[in-house]
């Protein structure tokens, strides 16, 4: 009989959920019997409101059709769990082993208690550490989080950052943690397809020679759309705005609040509001620059997808990100530290990459390599695997 494997993931949103699937799918291919459960806290259904959690159901149900391809046929979606919710799963299921993946470090923390409780083994991945002191009414949280971590089997971060993080405000013990980064499938690693840019900026309206900035992200404070406006104000001042377009993919609590500066400004006609989308690999072939000025991150995907497709991409300076770009494409400085120093680095390195196409392709070429050598989901599967089945063989 093969082993249980129960993927426990809280919230169940952006970057997490697509590794998630990668590993959900690649537990399955090997053998084992995977039960995944996905959850979505109250504070997260307050906030985005029923019609922003039916769309967030919907995307993870795409995923989940291709899992129950695989085998996976024991999926839980659970709205606003409560600890009876999780006591039920994981007394139906019995895993041999549970990995935690995290959206942040207090994620899933009522059912590691509870494995702890019980017995269970498991493994924490977290996916994003905020680079900031966590408030002192979350003391008494982050006393018992440490003993999350000294009980887990394994503790894995998604970049060296997190991990320092991890260590710094929430107790990891210094002789555990390691870091295995993301990657992402083989084919946002193959060459850009020219219809697939010829067809979507036809259907949207923009110029063939247009230079088009990309994000992909969700339409929420912490993704910095904010900044991108700030530094369009000033682009508008200069020759390269007439080249200039963008183009965001994502919904979110900010979408209203966006579409109405966007029509105070004037400018509907280059800010194309895409919603979300299933797979953004077509926009990335039809883009010219990848944008991302977060104020908090993990190690973002939309990075990755990115630079394997040889775009040059601009981002904050924030925890993972270094990490990612590392002497390739632009840092720009931190908006928690000088948001003015972030809109005016963003509105420069736009002015010089949309004005000089080889400099562009040099840059993003030098993205692709790096990607190549980083960020294959292959490898992040292959090394996820390793510890899930070290810590399966161990007593």
């Amino acid at each position: 009989m093969s082993q249980h494997i129960l993927l426990y993931t809280s919230p169940a949103i952006g970057g997490v959920l697509q590794y998630n699937h990668s590993i959900v799918c690649a537990l399955a291919n090997s053998g084992y019997e995977v039960t995944y459960v996905q959850e979505v806290p109250q504070d997260l259904v307050q906030l985005m409101g029923r019609a922003g959690i039916d769309q967030l159901r919907q995307k993870a149900a795409q995923m989940v059709e291709q899992q129950k391809l695989l085998g996976v046929s024991q999926q839980v979606w659970l709205e606003a769990a409560t600890e009876c919710d999780a006591e039920q799963v994981l007394s139906k299921v019995s895993p041999d082993l549970i990995v935690f993946s995290n959206g942040a470090p207090i994620a899933n923390f009522l059912p590691k208690r509870l494995a702890i409780q019980k017995n269970i083994p498991f493994v924490v991945v977290e996916g994003l550490v905020h680079p900031t002191q966590p408030p002192a009414s979350w003391a008494a949280g982050i006393e018992e989080l440490a003993t999350h971590y000294v009980q887990a089997k394994a503790v894995i971060a998604v970049s060296q950052d997190n991990l320092r993080l991890l260590r710094k405000f929430f107790k990891l013990p210094e002789h555990k943690g390691q870091v295995i980064h993301s990657g992402r499938p083989a084919r946002y690693f193959e060459p850009p397809d020219p219809h697939h840019r010829a067809r979507l900026r036809q259907e949207f309206g923009i110029p063939a020679d247009a230079v088009v900035c990309f994000t992909a992200a969700r339409l929420d404070i912490i993704k910095g759309y904010q900044y991108q406006i700030g530094a369009i104000k000033q682009l508008r001042q200069t020759p390269v705005w007439e080249k200039l377009h963008f183009a965001w993919a994502g919904q979110g609590t900010l979408v209203e609040q966006l579409k109405q500066s966007v029509k105070q400004m004037g400018i509907g006609d280059r800010i194309k509001f895409l919603g979300e989308l299933a797979d953004i690999v077509d926009w990335l072939d039809a883009s010219d620059i990848f944008v991302l000025p977060s104020e908090a991150e993990g190690m973002p995907l939309s990075i990755m997808e990115a630079m394997a497709k040889g775009l040059p991409v601009v981002a904050t300076s924030i925890s993972g990100i270094p990490e990612e770009l590392g002497e390739t494409g632009h840092l720009l400085p931190s908006p928690m530290l000088d948001a003015q120093a972030t809109i005016r680095s963003l509105a420069e390195t736009i002015q010089a990459w949309g004005s000089d196409k080889a400099l562009r392709l040099e840059i993003g070429q030098a993205c692709q390599r790096r990607a190549e050598q980083m960020f294959q989901e292959e490898r992040m599967v292959r090394e996820t695997l390793a510890v899930i089945q070290a810590n399966l063989s161990m007593p």
